[in-house]
């Protein structure tokens, strides 16, 4: 019998990741490009990191695009049918594969983590999204509504969180805190008075303030209340999410794996410690893992799940998303 080969990407605000995986469940190849979220970097800029990523494993896998079962999409910004739509246009015109099968990126990190579609995973990066899959195959999602609505307890959520901290300690409104120093100098700032224009600047963005909450999680390390208190509310904030997709699932009482994945999450840190303490209380059966495999394999796991079937391209995703 022949082998079998599952292609999964990984698309994002940040990079593209894409992984080969063969019918039994081993990665032969890997490449990294750069963002391809369309909503983030436009569909030209997009599409060109999708590109790259798929020229690039396919030439490290030795395959061509026809030698591939299915290729399994899991992408940043795809939870709509109108935007799966758009990616399945992108990749058609990349190459031509046999089938295409088209997720968000939420359920790849699911599938690659805990290696099935069932149970949840919290993801915290740049953003925050709680999502879940029950043993009937329902899905429910919270969070993930973008850094003005919501991505509470998200890197970004901790970067402002540590400037308004800032803002109230030089007001006198709030107690005195190291991260007035600390952030006033990565900023290469010399006073709090000066944070208004560099923030509201032309140019400070999401990532910028992200960037940030590395800073804040040195602080509580270092001994700071204040950044600690920052990271623990950041830390019950994203387990009021995971606890709501647990809650919408019936899983409370259920065995399941938890994944928990990105920056914020990743140093089993205090913000780690704060979920589980939480998750152990929401659905005490549940265990709390990192990811055993990323989400661009997920992916390719997800095109071997849903890919296999009549031949042409399908959809997949969009179960209950935004």
């Amino acid at each position: 019998m022949a082998t079998e080969y599952f292609l999964g990407v990984d698309g994002g605000g940040t990079k593209t990741a894409a992984a080969v995986v063969d019918g039994r469940g081993r990665e032969i190849a890997r490449a990294v490009s750069g963002p391809s979220n369309y909503h983030a970097v436009g569909l030209d800029a997009a599409e060109a990191s999708l590109r790259e990523a798929i020229r690039q494993v396919l030439a490290s896998a030795g395959l061509a695009a026809t030698e591939v079962t299915a290729v399994g999409l899991g992408m940043a910004g795809a939870g709509r049918p109108g935007d799966r739509e758009v990616v399945r246009e992108m990749v058609s015109r990349i190459a031509h594969f046999r089938r295409i099968v088209i997720t968000h990126d939420a359920e790849a990190t699911l599938v690659g983590g805990v290696g099935r579609r069932y149970g949840a995973v919290l993801i915290a990066g740049t953003g925050a999204l709680a999502y879940g899959v029950n043993a009937r195959g329902q899905v429910r999602r919270a969070d993930g509504w973008g850094y003005l609505l919501g991505d509470e307890g998200s890197a970004y959520w901790i970067g402002v969180e540590g400037l308004r901290a800032v803002a109230r300690a030089h007001d006198g409104r709030g107690p005195a805190t190291a991260l007035e120093a600390t952030l006033l100098a990565h900023l290469g700032l010399s006073d709090a008075g000066e944070l208004v224009a560099r923030v509201y600047a032309n140019g400070f963005g999401v990532p910028h303030m992200a960037g940030l909450a590395p800073l804040v999680s040195r602080a509580a390390r270092d001994g700071d209340g204040v950044a600690r208190a920052i990271l623990q509310e950041a830390g019950r904030r994203l387990a009021n999410a995971l606890s709501a997709v647990v809650r919408g699932l019936g899983l409370a009482d259920e065995a399941f794996d938890a994944v928990l994945t990105g920056g914020v999450l990743r140093a089993r840190g205090l913000v780690w410690e704060t979920v589980v303490a939480a998750l152990g209380q929401a659905a005490p059966r549940a265990q709390a893992i990192e990811p055993r495999h990323d989400a661009a394999f997920g992916a390719a796991v997800v095109a071997k799940q849903e890919g296999q079937g009549s031949g042409g391209a399908e959809e997949q995703g969009g179960r209950g998303e935004r």
